[in-house]
């Protein structure tokens, strides 16, 4: 599996009373996977994974990987407290069909590099699927040095490339001398949408984008100009950052998203488990004129479907 192109981080959609609506679930990614997406990332950041249980995870996982039906590759979330914990969710993963794991650093201990390297080793030996470190050190204190980086590179086949969500294109441009050297295949993709075309500029494969929830189309259209190198590709950025407010609703980003991909038909509500301390209607009126300010973005059909669909 090579991780390159634009995958969507995906929102695990909520029923009124909290629980995961699968049929939700299902239905996005039957929405995503026509638009050209290049894969399916569940159970990250995006996906609150840390308000779900296991037996949660491994039900949406296994949902995702049945909706998605080979049609795209799916890299699991499986990041936990734990090396334990973060083994037995990789385990889980492969049960459920995915194609890779997605691993944070143990998410309570700042370890060494000797302990992290260890932490992926250890999750790679737990299965068989392809590893891909992910690296959010604003979330996690514990960010992934170059050299480690490179040492999994030179060291660890079973760990294919890495996910930076980062804000500091030096990290990008760092973690591409520390790996390329030794794996030309090494992939290497970001997490924060504006940093898209830089990184892709500077060598980079791509992103895995919680906004592709929202706007799939404009940021399946930027990437594919990035690597073609197209003359419109400017234009295709200007039209992504355009959207990248939708970030700005709520603190944390993930109930202000959640509730702007309710407002645009994508998912039918804006239930999360994540607070941010606004209560859901003040996030959902924030959301709603979030469209009204993007109108000409997003199609009217979904829209309105969104309304209708949406709980008080």
């Amino acid at each position: 599996m090579k991780l390159s192109g634009l995958w969507v981080a995906l929102l695990t959609p909520f029923e009124p009373d909290g629980a995961v609506d699968h049929g939700a679930l299902r239905a996005l990614v039957e929405d995503l996977v026509p638009r050209g997406v290049d894969g399916l990332v569940p159970l990250g950041s995006t996906g609150e994974f840390t308000e779900l249980d296991a037996d949660e995870r491994a039900a949406v996982l296994r949902t995702v990987v049945q909706a998605a039906a080979g049609r795209v590759p799916v890299l699991a979330g499986v990041s936990d407290l734990s090396t334990r914990a973060t083994c037995r969710n990789a385990v889980e993963a492969a049960r459920a069909g995915a194609d890779a794991v997605l691993v944070l650093p143990p998410l309570y201990w700042k370890l060494p590099d000797d302990g992290v390297f260890a932490h992926f080793t250890a999750v790679a030996d737990a299965t068989a699927l392809p590893v891909v470190a992910y690296d959010f050190p604003a979330l996690t204190g514990q960010p992934l040095s170059p050299a480690l980086l490179g040492r999994l590179a030179a060291e660890e086949p079973r760990v294919i490339g890495v996910k930076l969500t980062v804000r500091d294109l030096d990290v990008v441009r760092k973690a591409l001398a520390a790996t390329r050297a030794s794996r030309p295949d090494f992939s290497i993709v970001t997490g924060f949408e504006d940093l898209i075309p830089a990184a892709v500029w500077a060598g980079a494969d791509g992103g895995i984008s919680g906004l592709a929830n929202v706007v799939p189309d404009e940021l399946v259209a930027m990437v594919a100009a990035l690597r073609a190198g197209r003359p419109d590709v400017a234009a295709s950025i200007r039209e992504v950052l355009r959207h990248f407010d939708a970030y700005d609703l709520t603190v944390p980003a993930i109930p202000g998203l959640k509730a702007v991909a309710a407002a645009v038909g994508r998912i039918p509500r804006a239930t999360a488990r994540l607070g941010s301390g606004a209560s859901e209607a003040t996030v959902v009126a924030a959301a709603a004129r979030w469209v009204t300010r993007h109108q000409a973005l997003v199609e009217p059909e979904r829209v309105l479907a969104g309304q209708s669909a949406r709980t008080p």
